[in-house]
């Protein structure tokens, strides 16, 4: 893209300006538009990004129609969006009649919003063809804005994402990721004698079904994050050489690419008979935290420097969340949520079915209040097609994949565990498949 302050954009502009066809100023890098009406060049002014007290920001100006004509009508307006950074919509073209100047002059769509220290973003340009293509409108200054958290969901749901290849029977405890516009699932496996681990990628979720799955050589029930204060991927996981487990790597679709395994934790639990099960790792911009279950009815909470992390975390306390081995079971999965300084906890609970209840905090020590009892369960969730009484071990899709494990409530799906309810057999050998939930807004 060329900048609109550049000496050749201005170069540009005024040759197109003299002729009436110039391919020449084509901008390349997009596809170009059919040229409007007559008018000038100059793009309008993109809307101002929203906040979270003024969900709509400024309506955008729109450009000029000629060298001796009125302006055009306003822009749309817009909401802005983000955790950090608004996003203002850009001005809509302008409707003033056609003047006498060279040919084009459509409105330029608005650039981004500035962050939420209003500073101004950048507008994009329109494609330049033959003396058309508007200058970039500049983007309005904008803070955060997010949709509310509910505190009752409805769900819908498809058929199962996917079917067990390779000999399994079993696909389980999903951790899920984007990353380079692909979604990376690693999961937990049972081949009718052993638990394994495995994973698989695919451009969009029509696509799973027919992804690759390939067997990985460490632990069971992953969690998967881009730590960003040191720019490496990381992956927990238990039934390794500790009590939990991670492995680092630059490129987590590369199956085979991970670091030799290192100690996340280490502390046994006595109260509990599986011990330690079911980690999570969350960090703000000081400490991260490890959560975990016990399958006893608590949920126990360790946490570490930002500075030492990836590292082993010290031993474990209770986060005060009382219930019991049926009500807080296991899963435990913690979130930002966007725009906010709200975290999400989710946890599994067990009874005629497996579901998730949620809890509330503003600050990752807790306290945690409880939000719904039914987060996600059989009885809030609408399927194309009935194939679970389980809404099981799983993951929200989160913003960006980075430690803060940011969730957006205007956009919120869930990668699940379900299975075949008429199907009685042993644990490791019940039909579980991945789903995907989606919040009906």
């Amino acid at each position: 893209m060329i900048p609109t302050n550049s000496a050749l954009s201005v170069a540009c502009w005024a040759i197109c300006a003299a002729i009436t066809t110039c391919f020449a100023c084509s901008n390349t890098s997009e596809k170009p538009r059919e040229p409007d009406n007559l008018g000038s060049p100059t793009g309008g002014t993109g809307a101002s990004g929203g906040s979270v007290n003024t969900p709509l920001g400024a309506a955008g100006t729109g450009g000029m129609r000629g060298g001796s004509v009125a302006a055009g009508g306003g822009g749309t307006r817009g909401p802005g969006t983000g955790t950090s950074a608004g996003s203002g919509m850009g001005g809509a073209s302008g409707s003033g009649l056609s003047g006498t100047g060279a040919r084009g002059g459509n409105t330029a769509a608005g650039g981004l919003g500035g962050s939420n220290t209003m500073t101004a973003g950048s507008g994009g340009s329109n494609a330049m063809i033959a003396g058309s293509g508007g200058v970039a409108g500049s983007g309005g200054s904008g803070d955060a804005m997010t949709c509310p958290l509910p505190t009752t969901f409805k769900w819908t749901s498809g058929a199962a994402l996917a079917q067990p290849k390779n000999g399994w029977v079993a696909l389980k405890d999903f951790t899920h990721v984007l990353y380079n516009n692909k979604h990376i699932i690693y999961m937990t496996t049972h081949d009718q004698a052993n638990w394994g681990s495995a994973m698989f990628t695919f451009d969009d979720w029509p696509n799973a079904a027919s992804a690759t799955q390939l067997k990985t050589s460490f632990g069971v029930a992953p969690t998967l994050f881009y730590f960003a204060p040191k720019k490496v991927w990381v992956l927990a996981y238990q039934w390794g050489r500790f009590k939990f487990s991670y492995r680092t790597s630059s490129d987590p679709s590369d199956p085979n690419g991970w670091a030799a395994e290192q100690s996340l934790y280490n502390t046994a639990l006595p109260s509990s008979g599986t011990g330690p099960i079911d980690q999570t790792v969350i960090c703000n911009s000081a400490k991260c935290y490890l959560y975990y279950a016990g399958d006893n009815g608590h949920i126990y909470k360790s946490l570490l420097p930002i500075a030492n992390f990836p590292g082993e975390f010290p031993s474990a306390q209770d986060s005060g969340i009382a219930g019991t081995s049926q009500n807080l079971f296991e899963a435990v999965q913690v979130y930002a949520i966007k725009g906010t300084n709200k975290y999400l906890m989710l946890v599994e609970a067990q009874g005629s079915g497996r579901y998730f209840r949620a809890w509330t905090a503003t600050d990752l020590e807790g306290p945690w209040t409880l939000l719904t009892d039914t987060f996600a369960a059989k009885s809030n969730v609408t399927f194309s097609s009935a194939w679970t009484n389980d809404i099981s071990h799983g993951d929200l899709v989160r913003t960006n994949p980075d430690e803060t494990f940011t969730v957006d409530p205007c956009n919120l799906q869930m990668v699940f565990q379900g299975r075949d309810p008429t199907v009685n057999v042993d644990y490791g050998l019940l039909p579980y498949r991945p789903g995907l939930l989606t919040l009906v807004k």
